[in-house]
């Protein structure tokens, strides 16, 4: 066979295998390895520096009592007798722990920073994208990142440290709630919600 008539065999061949490839999604399989029940987390930055340690309770629906106006319109619900903040639900999450070390010194956050936030949800995933083809290991990095959990990170001049961690909303819509705390012991609370449909 000559080689031209080869290539060109060759390159036609090739383009079902490519096409197959794109096809399958490798995201589409780590989905399958999500834990979307995980109610412990540690995040730890990437120089190890800083650690945060959080915990949820899920309550359950027993536990939560509704209150209502006049009208017998839905005003909130109690739980343990205090009213809790939207979007609680019986069934929600609550923050119960969020501790933070620094250099193995551990920062006091007060907790009106941090336990009026229902909602929240820590995804897990055994994948690690070393342990992935070179190719693919920014995809399965990126897919990673997308999980709702909390992430740290100090800044480049090393006297802050901002953690995120977003939040599902109603009409399948997100937030993103962020800290800034600095090595003082300063601690700033920022909520951002794009705008979305409904």
């Amino acid at each position: 066979m000559k080689r031209r008539s080869f290539l060109s065999l060759s390159a036609l061949s090739a383009v079902p295998v490519v096409a197959k490839a794109a096809d399958q999604e490798p995201a589409a399989a780590w989905w399958e390895t999500v834990n979307n029940e995980a109610l412990t987390f540690k995040a730890v930055s990437e120089e190890g520096d800083l650690v945060l340690q959080v915990e949820l309770i899920r309550v359950p629906e027993d536990e939560a009592t509704e209150v209502t106006d006049e009208k017998g319109d839905h005003l909130h619900y109690l739980y343990k007798g205090k009213p809790m903040p939207y979007p609680f639900h019986p069934g929600s999450t609550l923050l119960t722990r969020f501790d933070l070390t620094w250099d193995g010194k551990a920062m006091n956050i007060p907790e009106r920073f941090w336990n009026d936030l229902p909602g929240l949800r820590i995804q897990t995933s055994p994948l690690v994208p070393e342990h992935l083809d070179p190719k693919i290991q920014w995809e399965a990095h990126e897919f990673l990142e997308n999980l709702d959990q909390p992430r740290i990170s100090l800044s480049a001049e090393g006297g802050t440290a901002l953690i995120e961690w977003a939040r599902p909303e109603e009409c399948d819509s997100r937030s993103t709630i962020r800290w800034i705390i600095s090595k003082s012991g300063t601690v700033l609370r920022h909520r951002h919600c794009p705008p979305h449909e409904c």
